[in-house]
């Protein structure tokens, strides 16, 4: 993987419910330089930036509502465009493709949402559509095509609900089948899509495991094709979770955390786009988040735990992790967001 000389991102923690951790991070060492912190309130969550990385979206749980902020590319900063009211706190949030809707899940009061984005950021004062599907939605994102949208839920529910998306009007509908359940009580939590192939690999919450699907570009439906364990054979310890799931650019890797055993899973990813297990990294306790920077270089992981974050190298040939910085950011981390510094 081609390392950008000179090149930098902007990197943001939500190290605290009161402010964002703010850092720059050398695409070339992996190195962070750490800045002053940017104040928010009331209850930073998820985030999520606009496709141009001009416009960062926040989820402020505690006041439910969302937070529309210009982001400056070649500082950093950012500025207050608006906020919306909402019914709940979702965990995760997402823009469309086009960078003209924001969509959320919402875990506790099962719904999936769109707001309208202006061309100023903002976002319409009401949802456009306010989809009851069922409790323990837990993510929402689209396929390249823009066209499809998959929210996975876990256990009870232990589904993927599948949805034909306009974006033209912002509408979501129910694509056939509304749904797919595995076999097993896999509660599927966060997903990400194969850079080349028609694949989704989901990390699945309360099996512990990691799901391949066939994705029909055509239909816009799922179907398994293989589960493997995130754990190591034989490890049978209590509180044992997944979380967060990752594939490098390059398609050669694919990371999925592990909390209770507090490790990154590592997995090979052949041609075919089935995975073999090739160990594990350990992390601060709780890998609730982690990520790749931009340019799938590497890896940094938050431990909810110990309020630390700690960034590896990727090894692109074995696809281990070599442990660079181990940082403080503050209570809880649980998001980072990148944005490409403009010089």
């Amino acid at each position: 993987m081609d390392e950008g000389e000179g090149m930098s991102y902007h990197m943001y923690v939500n190290g605290s419910k009161e402010h964002l951790s703010k850092f720059v991070m050398d695409a070339q060492t992996g190195k962070l330089t750490q800045e002053a912190d940017i104040a928010i309130g009331d209850g930073v969550g998820a985030m999520d930036i606009s496709p141009d990385g001009s416009i960062m979206f926040l989820c402020l749980r505690s006041a439910k509502q969302f937070l529309s902020m210009r982001v400056d590319k070649s500082t950093g900063a950012l500025t207050p465009i608006g906020r919306v009211d909402i019914e709940s706190g979702p965990p995760y949030i997402k823009t469309d493709n086009t960078g003209r809707f924001l969509l959320a899940a919402y875990y506790s009061a099962g719904v999936v949402s769109v707001h309208g984005i202006g061309a100023d950021g903002s976002l319409t004062k009401e949802p456009l559509q306010w989809i009851v599907t069922e409790e323990h939605a837990h993510s929402v994102q689209l396929d390249r095509s823009n066209r499809f949208a998959f929210v996975p839920h876990t256990c009870p529910a232990n589904a993927i609900y599948q949805f034909r998306f306009d974006e033209t009007t912002g509408e979501l509908s129910a694509n056939d089948p509304s749904k797919v359940q595995p076999a097993t009580e896999e509660g599927p939590r966060h997903f990400v899509f194969h850079p080349d192939k028609d694949i989704l690999y989901s990390v699945n919450e309360n099996g512990c495991t990691v799901s391949a699907h066939h994705f029909d570009p055509v239909k816009g439906t799922l179907s398994s094709f293989q589960v493997i364990s995130t754990l190591p054979e034989g490890w049978d310890g209590e509180s044992k979770t997944t979380a967060e799931i990752r594939i490098t650019p390059d398609s050669r890797h694919l990371y999925a955390s592990n909390r209770g055993h507090d490790s990154l899973a590592i997995f090979e990813v052949a041609d075919d786009g089935t995975l073999t297990a090739r160990g594990h990294q350990p992390t601060d306790p709780s890998p609730r988040l982690f990520t790749l920077d931009p340019g799938g270089n590497f890896v940094i992981s938050a431990g909810q735990r110990t309020g630390h974050i700690v960034t590896y190298r990727i090894d692109h040939d074995s696809g281990q992790l070599n442990q660079l910085e181990r940082i403080e950011v503050g209570k809880s981390p649980a998001w980072i967001q990148f944005v490409e510094k403009s010089s």
